[in-house]
């Protein structure tokens, strides 16, 4: 005998099962599209909603236990509801009866459960993830119980695999930058030479500034006690604005720089005109070095390694290496510095 009663709380469960099943189906692809930068934003505004979402995403190992606990019983869920409708119809429960209902069930199950879900996150995971952010807290602290243990099993394994150190953030970050950067210059927004600025930017700002250097032994000047005469003869030799000056005696001992304009304008020795360059241990990254002979307008600096001077950089060196420019060989800037010009 069909009970109606029996049949309306089956329906109403198995649509409940379909439900849940939809939503942690969709939140999983949801936290894997989801611009990590832009959670990032959010959360520094002070967007509770976007700091409660970059928690999950910045430990994927809590989320993944979560979809994982919540879509078994999602599964539970449905399977209890099938059982209940081929009961509430045939009077008592057969095993053929339900294998059919499940398979009879399966397309609407797939469908609405995991295929129009994934793909509505997939499409809008922010505003998704949003909406469904209380809801999905609430299901992480209920199957915590039950999900703590996937989730000591996932960082075990991680410490394991995982050769790669850099935060969660930084990994992810950086390659979806890539992919902003490129869709920018795909739709018109973003030039070639920006791209290829923010490009290099993230390639060469963390290398040390001793890989940007020009060797102590081979950069040329003249001495602190020079004359006007002989610090004029080897800006011309070297077609340079600036000349490099070392400490008498030394000749691997940059100190200072002059720069001819100035010079001659005050009618003052290198000595009285020379300005000290900034000191730079080999391992600060080029990006600071950048940054602070910006800051001190200073055109050249000193690279110091176990307090010996073992090379000189120029500022413009770093610039055209952020936007790789490509400089005739007479006027390259290590010729500048090295004095190897070539004529044509």
């Amino acid at each position: 005998m069909t009970s109606p009663l029996t049949l309306f709380v089956a329906m109403l469960i198995f649509f409940l099962g379909l439900k849940l099943s939809a939503f942690f189906s969709g939140s999983e692809t949801g936290f894997y599209r989801v611009s990590t930068l832009q959670l990032t934003l959010q959360k520094q505004r002070g967007d509770s909603i976007a700091a409660r979402l970059f928690y999950f995403v910045a430990h994927p190992e809590r989320f993944v236990a979560t979809t994982l606990v919540g879509n078994n019983v999602a599964n539970y869920i449905t399977t209890l509801a099938i059982g209940m409708m081929v009961g509430a119809v045939w009077g008592h429960s057969s095993g053929t009866a339900e294998i059919a209902a499940t398979l009879m069930c399966t397309p609407i199950i797939f469908i609405f459960g995991e295929l129009i879900p994934k793909s509505l996150y997939y499409r809008s995971p922010m505003m998704l993830l949003r909406n469904g952010s209380t809801g999905f807290s609430v299901c992480y602290y209920a199957f915590l119980p039950i999900s703590y243990p996937l989730i000591l099993v996932s960082r075990f394994v991680s410490r394991l695999g995982v050769s790669d150190k850099r935060p969660l953030e930084v990994v992810f970050g950086r390659s979806r930058l890539y992919g902003v950067l490129e869709a920018g210059q795909n739709e018109g927004l973003l030039s070639g030479l920006q791209r290829d600025l923010a490009e290099n930017l993230m390639q060469v700002a963390e290398q040390p500034v001793s890989m940007a250097m020009i060797p102590a032994g081979i950069v040329q000047g003249v001495t602190e006690s020079a004359s006007i005469d002989q610090l004029l003869k080897i800006s011309r030799r070297m077609e340079s604005a600036y000349v490099l000056l070392h400490k008498d005696g030394q000749p691997k001992e940059w100190t200072s720089v002059v720069r001819v304009a100035d010079m001659l304008a005050s009618g003052l020795s290198p000595r009285l005109s020379m300005q000290p360059m900034p000191v730079f241990p080999a391992d600060t990254p080029r990006l600071e070095v950048l940054t602070q002979l910006m800051r001190q307008y200073a055109s050249f600096g000193v690279v110091v390694e176990d307090e010996k001077i073992v090379g000189v950089i120029r500022r413009r060196t770093l610039l055209s290496q952020l936007f790789r420019v490509v400089r005739p060989a007479s006027t390259s800037l290590e010729n500048l510095l090295t004095g190897s010009t070539t004529r044509p």
